[in-house]
Formats: C-alpha cells, sequence, structure tokens
C-alpha cells in the first residue's frame, strides 16, 4: 500500500510538471547576435533543463548548407526542425543532419503534441496528412510550427494562401498555438481564437514592421528566442532576448 501511495505522488507529480521545449528562429546565419542567443538558450537550459529544440526554419543562411558548429553552440537536447525557402536548395543534407524522414511530422512531449509543416510545398496531400493527425490527436495542447506565418506585421507580411489552406483546420481541430520565423523579428498576435507568434530573431540580420495587422499585439525589432512551458492545464510562452530578459510572455489555460 505505501508503494502505491509512493508511486500515486511520482504521478501527480509528473503530471503537473511543465516540460520545457525552446523554440528558434532564422538562426543560422553569421550575425553578431546569433551566439548571443546561443548563450543565452545555453544558460536557460543550465539553469533548467530543456527537453528539446524546435527550429521554425531558415536554419542555415544562405543556402540551407549545414553549419555544425552553429548547431554545437545551441544547447546539446534533440532537435525538431521546420524548413524554410533558405533551406530548401540543401533540404535532404538538412534532413539528414537533424534525422527526421520528411519535412512534415508530428512531436508528441507529454502533455503537448507539435504538428511541424512544411510551409514552402504546402501540398493538398501534406494538408490531408495534417486533417489526419490533427484528427487523431488526444494531446491536451495542439501547435503547429512551420516557417512562413499566417499573420505578420512584417516585411513579407502573413501568407494569404496559408491562411486559405489551414485556418478552417486550425480552428476545428482546436489548435492552440501557431509558431512561424521568416520576419526576422518578434511578434504575438491573435486571430480566430488562435495565438500566433514569429520569432524570427534567432541569428539572422533583424528588420522592423511595415504593415501593423489589426490582429497584432506585440511586435519587437528584437533577438528573440522561446521557452514554451506545459502542462495538463496550461500552456505558457515566454520570449527572451539575447540578454536572457524576457520581452513578452502569454498563458493559455484549459
Amino acid at each position: 500500500m505505501q508503494k502505491l501511495s509512493w508511486w500515486l505522488v511520482v504521478c501527480i507529480f509528473l503530471s503537473a510538471h511543465a516540460q520545457r521545449l525552446a523554440v528558434i528562429g532564422d538562426w543560422g546565419a553569421e550575425s553578431p547576435h546569433r551566439p548571443l542567443v546561443a548563450a543565452a538558450m545555453n544558460e536557460q537550459h543550465r539553469q533548467k533543463p530543456l527537453a528539446a529544440l524546435l527550429t521554425v526554419g531558415d536554419n542555415f543562411y544562405p543556402r540551407g548548407e549545414p553549419v555544425l558548429r552553429f548547431v554545437q553552440d545551441l544547447p546539446p537536447v534533440r532537435f525538431y526542425p521546420a524548413f524554410g525557402n533558405h533551406d530548401v536548395p540543401a533540404l535532404d543534407r538538412q534532413l539528414e543532419l537533424f534525422k527526421v524522414e520528411r519535412p512534415y511530422y508530428t512531436i508528441r512531449l507529454e502533455h503537448v503534441e507539435v504538428f511541424v509543416l512544411y510551409s514552402e510545398d504546402f501540398s493538398q496531400a501534406q494538408r490531408r496528412w495534417l486533417e489526419g493527425a490533427l484528427k487523431a490527436s488526444r494531446a491536451p495542447w495542439k501547435i503547429v510550427a512551420l516557417h512562413r506565418p499566417l499573420y505578420s506585421s512584417g516585411l513579407h507580411g502573413g501568407s494569404r494562401s496559408l491562411r486559405q489552406a489551414l485556418e478552417a483546420l486550425l480552428t476545428r481541430y482546436q489548435v492552440n498555438l501557431v509558431l512561424a520565423g521568416h520576419e526576422h523579428n518578434y511578434e504575438r498576435l491573435e486571430a480566430q481564437g488562435i495565438v500566433h507568434i514569429v520569432t524570427g530573431g534567432g541569428g539572422a540580420w533583424l528588420r522592423g514592421f511595415v504593415s501593423v495587422r489589426p490582429q497584432s499585439r506585440v511586435r519587437l525589432r528584437s533577438p528573440n528566442y522561446l521557452v514554451v512551458e506545459a502542462t495538463a492545464e496550461q500552456l505558457r510562452v515566454v520570449a527572451f532576448n539575447e540578454k536572457n530578459a524576457a520581452i513578452d510572455q502569454v498563458e493559455i489555460k484549459k
């Protein structure tokens, strides 16, 4: 009976424990702030371990050829990459490096399921796969990660074609959070009841904002990365700059 009680305590602790996922985008560039962001992420990992690292594309500039020292600068955890426009020319080499079979897939990390999409060629086949994966998911929290944002106030703006292809699925299957890069800045937006975060300041040269979208809530021209923490009852995202100061945060609750 005592053993049963001890295991019950352990299970309760694990279910309440927030697993931490780091997120970085547009990071593989030889800019002055890339090593600073990497060092900040390593310090974050030392203080409280990260379970994994998710990228939202443009992993290596200018044509996707892997640079191992950029990878080695980041925390020594499992990488789960999305792929962007700069990655396309060397996509096969990146798939091999990161040990993923294709550029879209799912990740299950305790309370969270992440649906990594390939925004550079969002085909009907990928859409059918995504709908099947979302429908089958029993995760308390669903996150979609891709390179091109659906909404953005930055230079490129949000992708209208991706909104048309994805938004109905995101609302139907109650996706909680969409993570993207492509714009070299930080922005948090809200659309159709879903939080969208653009985290494109991991290493590439920073850019400002062109036309502010009505969905925009926070906009910062700053180096940045994210830490996502999830329990069964709460999803929390904190954005940090290269000095490890929190520059934004949002909490989503059941």
